[in-house]
């Protein structure tokens, strides 16, 4: 469960199994949910990263956090930068070069696994 604090109902609990990633947009980041559903809540990706469990949500970017059962496809844009996460929704958020390995690795683990 993902917490947020509202100052009119006190703390909220989002559930985290159908959140499919997080986008940053300055101080406030949007949750989006594999039923299309998105929430634009007013906290950074480090308040929320911490909440998110570590086997499922990876941060290829500083500006994302992706729950990694809803990459389709994974794609090397040039071989010294970064590339793209292609979700099963599809929409595509960049990976860091410096984080494309480490989170290619789980990748194929995961899949490996299932």
């Amino acid at each position: 469960m993902l917490t947020m604090h509202c100052r009119k109902t006190g703390p909220i609990s989002l559930p985290v199994a159908d959140l499919m990633f997080l986008q940053a947009t300055g101080n406030y980041c949007w949750l989006h949910w594999k039923n299309g559903q998105r929430l634009l809540l007013p906290r950074t990706l480090k308040y929320y990263e911490p909440q998110l469990p570590d086997a499922l949500f990876v941060r290829p970017h500083h500006n994302c956090i992706v729950n990694i059962r809803y990459i389709e496809r994974m794609e090397r844009i040039y071989p010294d930068k970064g590339g793209l996460i292609h979700l099963r929704s599809g929409v595509a958020l960049p990976i860091s070069r410096r984080r494309w390995l480490a989170i290619r690795q789980l990748y194929t683990r995961l899949k490996t696994d299932h």
